[in-house]
């Protein structure tokens, strides 16, 4: 018979390759499954099914950007066995944090306390630590200890919180240079590595995690090396990746796609044409942002229809923006369906029909 295995993540070795899992065969009423072919690993980690209880105590629950995976390799290099979730949004934090029923000890990393997420907090396990980590002020609190602060990374306040090797401050600084915040760390790891250098490593993390931007796997084996104190060119599954964007030069034609459709009203840069047909080849905001400063916009806006409703991310170029996130929370609350965010960036999900009413009401605001 198997033995049983708990499988969040599969091994991986000093050189960023997977290793399998020998002798471990799972029998089901219609299929084998030999789980020393790496691939079927991640297909259950996702809670497809369940092998056995997850007894690891530590759980990081986090954006999977740059400044995600460096918060994931901070939080490893302190607590190497820790549960590794990344998400998309504040909604999906509280939705795994409400899953987790067994970690005696949570951190939750730059994600904004949405209603829903205030409310998973309110509802979790008594006997459950809960630290929220962010670097941006929100307007709702929560019930637990809250490490906020403004003009850093989350990253870097989880750096300055847990205290890990020293190595790995120039991780941070490529979180902060991604992150846009000129921090005092970024200005030391600069002169001490060169400006040239921290920009390149800043490149080569941003762009490798968009080559597939639902691979977790990547995101988790990629944290779980960087928290050595590797840089990510260091990293050869790191590196691959990022050779391969360049090579298919997907951050100028995702330049080249926002340029063509940009619309602009007064200070916001609007893309609201977008369908799921229409890739930016996972540059998405980002590449939004960057062209809309280069047209000297305050802000950055991109509407996604799906049918009745439709996704909408906002960002803030202009140092003097306002505060998106009660922007968001405001319209959400009146016109449907839910929403919220940071001063400086936000999401939301609306009904379709009132996309334009978003974009008059916002205009409004800024104007």
């Amino acid at each position: 018979m198997p033995r049983t295995v708990a499988l969040e993540h599969a091994p991986v070795n000093d050189a960023g390759k997977y290793e399998p899992l020998p002798g471990i065969i799972l029998k089901f009423r219609y299929i084998t499954i030999d789980l020393s072919n790496l691939e079927t690993h991640y297909v259950y980690r996702m809670g497809m099914v369940c092998f056995s209880r997850d007894h690891r105590d530590k759980h990081i629950i986090t954006r999977g950007n740059v400044d995600g995976i460096v918060s994931a390799a901070i939080f490893l290099s302190v607590h190497p066995d820790a549960k590794v979730t990344f998400v998309t949004s504040p909604v999906a934090g509280a939705k795994a944090l409400s899953l987790d029923t067994v970690s005696d000890e949570l951190y939750l990393v730059d994600l904004a306390p949405v209603p829903d997420l205030v409310e998973a907090v309110r509802s979790r396990r008594s006997s459950q630590k809960l630290t929220l980590v962010d670097h941006h002020p929100s307007s709702l609190s929560v019930e637990c200890q809250t490490l906020v602060k403004e003009g850093v990374s989350a990253a870097n306040v989880l750096f300055h919180h847990l205290r890990p090797r020293d190595d790995l401050r120039k991780l941070v600084a490529v979180a902060d240079l991604v992150e846009y915040m000129p921090t005092p760390l970024l200005d030391r790891e600069m002169r001490r590595y060169g400006s040239q250098r921290v920009d390149q490593e800043s490149m080569v993390l941003d762009f490798s995690w968009r080559l597939i931007i639902e691979d977790d796997r990547f995101r988790y084996s990629a944290a779980k090396l960087l928290a050595q104190g590797l840089w990510p060119s260091q990293v050869d599954l790191i590196k691959r990746r990022y050779i391969q964007v360049v090579n298919e030069k997907r951050w100028p034609r995702a330049l080249a796609k926002v340029d063509s459709a940009l619309k602009v009203r007064g200070p916001l840069g609007i893309m609201d044409e977008m369908d799921r047909n229409r890739s930016l080849y996972g540059f998405g905001t980002r590449a939004l942002v960057e062209v809309a400063y280069r047209r000297g916009c305050g802000y950055a806006v991109m509407i996604n229809p799906r049918g009745k409703y439709s996704s909408v991310s906002v960002r803030g170029i202009s140092p003097a923006s306002i505060d998106l996130g009660r922007f968001v929370e405001d319209f959400t609350s009146t016109n449907g369906v839910d929403g919220g965010g940071h001063p400086k960036a936000a999401g939301a999900r609306i009904p379709t029909c009132s996309n334009e009413l978003f974009l008059d009401n916002l205009l409004e605001k800024v104007s």
